[in-house]
C-alpha cells in the first residue's frame, strides 16, 4: 500500500534533517589541491554599517560565532553592509552566506561580495540577485588568486533595506 505524505510535511521533515547538517559544515575543513582551506573568518571582528535597533542581541560578531540559530541585523537603510576583517591576508576561494531560518529570508536580495588588502580598495567576487528563501545558502566562487585582509557584504538595491545574515563563511588559506 503507497504512504501519500503532504509537501508541507515532507519540507518540514526535510528541514530538521537540514538544520543539523548546517550546524556540522562550519567545522568542516575542505582540501584541495596543494593546500587546506579553512573558514578563515570564524571569530574574526565585524564591523556593521549600523545597528538594528541599537540592540546588542545583533551585533555583528554573530555572523561569523559558528551558529546558525542567531543572526546579525542591520538597520534599515539604503545600502547596509557588514565588513569582516580577517586579520591578515588570505586567498579567498569562496565565500557562503546563509539566510536567517526563522523568518525574512527574502531579506537577503542584489547582494554585493567584495574582497580587498584595505577597506577603500574593495574588488567584487561575486553578486547575489536573489531573493533567498529562509535558511538558504549562498555561495560565491572568487575569481583565482583573489586576495585580501576584509570581506565585505552588502546590499546594493532597494530604498529601505536590513542586513541580517544567520552565518557567513570565508573559506580561505593564509598567504604572505
Amino acid at each position: 500500500m503507497p504512504i501519500h505524505i503532504s509537501l508541507k510535511k515532507a519540507l518540514d521533515m526535510f528541514s530538521l534533517l537540514l538544520v543539523p547538517a548546517l550546524v556540522c559544515i562550519c567545522h568542516v575543513d575542505i582540501i584541495t589541491c596543494h593546500y587546506e582551506l579553512t573558514n578563515v573568518a570564524h571569530s574574526k571582528p565585524v564591523t556593521l554599517s549600523s545597528l538594528y535597533d541599537n540592540d546588542s542581541r545583533y551585533v555583528g560578531s554573530k555572523v561569523v560565532n559558528g551558529l546558525f540559530s542567531d543572526l546579525t541585523a542591520t538597520a534599515a537603510e539604503r545600502s547596509p553592509w557588514l565588513r569582516i576583517d580577517l586579520g591578515a591576508r588570505f586567498e579567498i576561494n569562496e565565500i557562503e552566506v546563509f539566510a536567517r531560518a526563522d523568518c525574512c529570508g527574502t531579506q537577503l536580495h542584489d547582494v554585493d561580495f567584495k574582497v580587498g588588502e584595505n577597506i577603500h580598495d574593495m574588488y567584487r567576487c561575486g553578486h547575489y540577485t536573489g531573493p533567498t528563501v529562509k535558511g538558504q545558502r549562498i555561495a560565491v566562487f572568487c575569481p583565482h588568486n583573489t586576495i585580501g585582509r576584509y570581506v565585505q557584504i552588502q546590499i546594493t538595491k532597494g530604498h529601505k533595506n536590513e542586513l541580517t545574515p544567520a552565518e557567513v563563511l570565508v573559506w580561505g588559506v593564509k598567504v604572505n
